[in-house]
């Protein structure tokens, strides 16, 4: 099935690579009326995913209390999933994604807060961040709509997050999206895994906000697939995950260095904490030292020669994140890469902050004077299934401490470090022969400040939620 582009906001085929500055901008509505007003001014703006912006590209999600704000008809908010309905920060969701102790939302700076609406705003420099955020504030201050918080972000050089590691390389690849037959060995998502109103690897159209056929009057949504009596509010959205997650740089690199005592022995451990060299060769093709030919290779796999972990760690950060054709729970590579399938994010996620060292080279970072700045990640992800997808990776990989058969781990990058007495997630543990090494008392390297569950519509969705009677 094409794609309808054109119906699509353009992030979710785009990264804005080319729009360097950028800030998200969280927003919270006053009057249902004049905030419908400013929507319907705003829309026209939206960038789609046949545009190749290369001034500015804006985007537009809401939460479920923003959508409720709205005065949206009954049928239509409770067609919403669960997980969006209640929001990131319920208690029941907290215990899902392992937001316990330093990670509690009550001590975010963003989230337990009345947000309604996300703004994205991207452009290509700061001159034209700063006449886009002019614009903005003159609508939303005319609309009584305030802005709680603003959350800037950049890109960093050599595509690396903050503790110096390459990002970025490993990530799904829309089948639909593609102008020619793919190889036989790239796997290939169809677009209903990340794109509402499509099939997904089940064959089915994922479940999607939709509105009984009488309430769409003017006739702007598309029917249902399976139910004729629905319009389709979700065709060509998404729900979008944004958590912002501080980076604790050099406590990272104070933790290597104890453990190791010699630079280069440190820079090893955190490889193979992450998965990959720093300058992105995974540990599974070149375990020994990083090799530059490898820098941006994504095609390797456990089952057939690492199924030990002796090459890459079964609690390496790449690993949990995406097992690819390895996982203990499963019988077959087949099986297992069907598995991993089924729990993909695409990422569309920016750094934040300033970087510890221009060039980001561990070995400089490991030298620098520890500073207070504020630097981390504002990880985002799309998905049709916030439980199948981002929730399951949350919870059964990066959180779980008994992932591949471990006992003490979670995940040792952005996992949640404790110990409650009755069990620790505190430790990480390198394979080898004869005896396996155990690294404990790991603090968080990362901390979540913020992070909400959006709904990302389509462009005639928005338009039908500007509009609504």
């Amino acid at each position: 099935m094409t794609l309808e582009k054109k119906d699509i906001q353009g992030l979710m085929v785009r990264g804005h690579g080319n729009l360097k500055s950028a800030r998200f901008l969280l927003y919270t509505c006053s009057d249902p009326t004049s905030s419908c007003d400013f929507l319907k001014e705003i829309v026209p703006l939206i960038t789609n995913a046949e545009e190749k912006p290369e001034k500015e590209a804006i985007h537009i999600a809401f939460t479920y209390e923003g959508l409720s704000f709205l005065q949206l008809p009954a049928p239509l908010l409770n067609s919403f999933c669960r997980e969006f309905k209640e929001g990131m920060t319920a208690e029941q969701r907290r215990a899902v994604l392992g937001d316990i102790g330093d990670n509690d939302p009550d001590n975010w700076d963003w989230g337990q807060d009345s947000i309604h609406f996300l703004l994205m705003v991207y452009a290509k420099d700061q001159e034209q961040l700063d006449k886009s955020m002019l614009r903005i504030k003159e609508q939303t201050d005319r609309c009584g709509i305030e802005l709680i918080h603003t959350l800037p972000t950049g890109l960093l050089q050599h595509q690396k997050e903050h503790f110096g590691f390459r990002d970025d390389i490993s990530r799904p690849v829309i089948r639909e999206l593609l102008n020619e037959t793919p190889p036989e060995n790239l796997f290939t998502f169809p677009a209903g895994e990340f794109i509402m109103g499509y099939k997904n690897l089940y064959d089915e159209y994922a479940p999607a906000p939709y509105v009984p056929f009488e309430l769409d009057t003017t006739g702007l949504l598309p029917v249902h697939p399976d139910y004729p009596e629905r319009k389709d509010l979700g065709k060509n959205g998404s729900y979008l995950v944004f958590r912002q997650m501080h980076q604790n740089v050099h406590s990272f690199w104070k933790y290597m260095k104890e453990q190791t005592g010699e630079k280069g022995e440190a820079i090893k451990l955190a490889s193979k904490m992450v998965g990959r060299w720093p300058d992105g060769s995974p540990l599974a093709r070149c375990p020994m030292a990083p090799d530059p030919a490898l820098s941006e290779s994504n095609e390797f796999g456990y089952w057939d020669d690492d199924q030990a972990g002796l090459k890459c760690p079964l609690g390496a950060h790449i690993r949990r994140s995406n097992p690819r054709d390895h996982l203990v729970t499963e019988t077959s590579k087949k099986d297992s890469s069907e598995m991993a399938a089924k729990h993909q994010l695409l990422r569309k996620g920016r750094p934040y902050g300033p970087p510890v060292t221009p060039e980001l080279d561990p070995q400089n970072i490991m030298d620098s004077t520890e500073d207070k700045q504020e630097r981390g990640l504002h990880f985002i992800c799309m998905v049709t299934d916030i439980r199948r997808q981002f929730e399951f990776v949350q919870n059964n990989w990066v959180s779980f401490h008994k992932f591949g058969g471990l006992e003490n781990d979670a995940d040792p990058i952005i996992g949640n470090h404790y110990d409650t007495g009755q069990y620790k997630t505190n430790e990480f543990s390198v394979p080898h022969y004869p005896i396996r090494k155990k690294y404990s008392n790991l603090p968080n390297f990362t901390l979540i400040k913020g992070g909400a569950y959006f709904f990302f519509p389509g462009i005639k969705a928005l338009q039908y939620i500007a509009n609504h009677e």
